[in-house]
């Protein structure tokens, strides 16, 4: 007898898992349709709008650099760039190739592309090159149809007008690699001069946009941004003609030439030949020409204005002359016979005239620039006094200019020698002193900034920046003596048988100043008994430089001014002819009564 009732439950059971498979299929079945049309939708729909969206990096317009007339220095011009999506990178060697015929990739644009494949930062753009020229522009936009993804993009990139002349006090922009803000990758920063000290100022605020395209990779339309702010403009105290003057008389010359105002302490020429070209570093220098530049035995990077250092030579004496003034009371009517040379221990002084000068006073002795008069000046000076006195003048110590990587020479005395040398002072070390030789060593703009204190009787403090709020202190000397000075230097140039006085300028504003000769050579005593050599007959390393400093106008000073010539002799032949031109153009151009 069959169990109908246990075949009831057997068939409820089979129903049961049937139905329970069944709504168990019905839910996969829902939650799968729900995943792909609902939370799958959100994600790909992220996904194609980080295809359909681009982002963009705003890059902020450099400040402009302008001189004390508002002549723009440095600048920015347009920038055209050919640009890839990034995630269209694969593309990039195919494109290449079919783009040579059209814009030309040379090492240098392919190493910068590589570069900037690695550059992980935020924008959607990989620059492939930079510098369209517009014959480039035109030929790409023919065929601009036949490249998907990639687009021409407008920046801004630093531009130096009259290159080689400023480079070295505007200096140049670059790239950095040691960024935390891996963003601004493609940001040029201050690298050198003006443009590494006020960087911040002129560097402004980038920002972004957000840009949608179709899927052949064309731009629709501008969707979001934040304005990128410009950096602040800088008006600085130099006067581009005259730099731009003075380059053609230094050229072909190693030295500079530095002018400031003695009223404010503005930096008007800051010029050190030979130089480079910034605008070549700021786009990229390669590594060829940076070899050359580094090797170059005319050191063309070298500021020699701040960092080239030199005897002061002869233009020391004043600091001298004053010492004795001030610190000793010395009778400036004091006289001393030149014979030529003096001795002292055990060896002769000589001085630069074979000769000598006969009896001198004070005055006469910086009019001729006599060597021996100083010397004997000398056997009642303390080094480590002279030398206290000296650093109020800036020898020895930093004239804290606005502009980076100044050196600041030095200013002998006890604690120096015996720090440096190891060695006690000796006396005959003094007399080489007096006369701006033997250790001492200086910047060109140290001996201006002297020069500028000597005829203003101010404690100037030189800056390039403009600031017109300049006050400086007393320097505390006494006019009197003060004025013995700048008579002193009148009759250098202005009066016969002054060093200078074939470069005297002719007219209502007289030129002053001193001239120098930095030995760069120690003149044995067989070659003294034998003849010294002339300049011209020494290899041209062992040289002396020519050096002269000087004011005018004399009756009110306003500019001072300090020509250094290498390895060109005394300072009467190259530098002070330099120095009056530069002057007199600059009184005729920029001088107001």
């Amino acid at each position: 007898m069959i169990d109908r009732r246990n075949d009831s439950q057997l068939l409820r059971k089979r129903s049961f898992v049937l139905g329970s498979l069944k709504t168990l299929f019905t839910l996969v079945v829902f939650g799968k349709l729900y995943h792909l049309q609902i939370l799958d939708k959100l994600k790909y729909g992220k996904l194609s709008d980080l295809n359909r969206i681009k982002v963009k990096i705003l890059y902020p317009e450099r400040g402009i650099i302008y001189d004390l007339y508002n002549n723009p220095i440095a600048l920015n011009r347009p920038d055209f760039q050919l640009n890839i999506f990034r995630e269209k990178e694969d593309l990039i060697n195919k494109y290449i190739s079919s783009l040579r015929n059209v814009v030309e990739f040379s090492e240098k644009d392919l190493a910068d592309l590589k570069e900037n494949i690695k550059n992980k930062d935020l924008s959607d753009f990989i620059i492939m090159k930079k510098n369209l020229g517009w014959n480039q522009l035109e030929a790409f936009e023919l065929i601009s149809n036949n490249f998907p993804f990639l687009i021409i993009n407008k920046e801004k990139t630093r531009s130096y007008n009259n290159n080689f002349i400023f480079s070295h006090v505007i200096g140049y922009v670059g790239y950095r690699k040691d960024l935390k803000n891996k963003k601004l990758n493609n940001l040029k920063f201050g690298i050198s001069g003006i443009e590494k000290l006020f960087d911040k100022i002129l560097l402004g605020k980038d920002g972004w946009i957000k840009l949608e395209t179709n899927s052949k990779g064309k731009i629709k339309k501008e969707l979001n941004k934040k304005i990128a702010i410009p950096g602040e403009n800088l008006k600085t105290n130099l006067i581009a003609p005259v730099q731009e003057y003075a380059y053609s008389l230094l050229k072909g010359i190693n030295g500079a030439v530095v002018m400031i105002d003695c009223e404010n302490g503005g930096v008007n020429c800051l010029l050190s030949t030979p130089s480079f070209n910034n605008n070549e570093f700021s786009n990229g220098v390669t590594a060829e020409k940076w070899k050359l530049l580094v090797n170059d035995e005319s050191k063309p990077l070298l500021n020699r204005c701040i960092a080239g250092l030199y005897a002061p030579g002869s233009t020391f004496k004043l600091i001298t002359a004053l010492y004795v003034l001030e610190r000793l009371n010395f009778n400036p009517k004091t006289k001393y016979f030149c014979s030529g040379f003096i001795e002292f221990g055990n060896r002769n002084f000589h001085c630069w005239k074979e000769g000598g000068h006969g009896l001198v006073d004070l005055k006469g002795a910086i009019k001729k620039s006599c060597d021996c008069y100083f010397y004997n000046l000398a056997k009642f000076i303390k080094i480590d006094s002279l030398s206290k006195f000296s650093k109020n003048f800036s020898f020895g110590m930093s004239t804290k200019v606005d502009i980076p990587n100044e050196l600041i020479g030095i200013m002998p005395n006890k604690n120096w020698k015996k720090k440096n040398k190891g060695e006690r002072w000796q006396k005959g070390e003094t007399l080489n002193t007096v006369i701006g030789q033997g250790f001492m060593l200086a910047t060109p703009l140290q001996i201006t900034t002297m020069t500028a204190m000597l005829a203003s009787g101010k404690k100037i403090k030189p800056k390039i920046l403009y600031n017109s709020d300049n006050i400086f202190e007393n320097t505390e000397i006494s006019e009197k003596n003060l004025a013995f000075i700048r008579d002193a230097m009148y009759s250098v140039v202005n009066e016969y048988e002054g060093t200078a006085y074939s470069s005297r300028i002719v007219g209502k504003y007289k030129l002053v100043g001193k001239t120098g000769t930095s030995q760069v050579r120690k003149i044995s005593k067989e070659e003294r008994e034998l003849g010294v050599l002339k300049n011209e007959e020494i290899t041209y390393k062992l040289r002396d430089h020519s050096i002269f400093t000087g004011f005018a106008p004399y009756d009110k000073p306003k500019f001072a001014i300090t020509v250094i010539a290498e390895h060109m002799g005394s300072g009467s032949k190259v530098a002070a002819p330099i120095a009056k031109k530069v002057i007199k153009f600059t009184l005729k151009n920029f001088f107001k009564t």
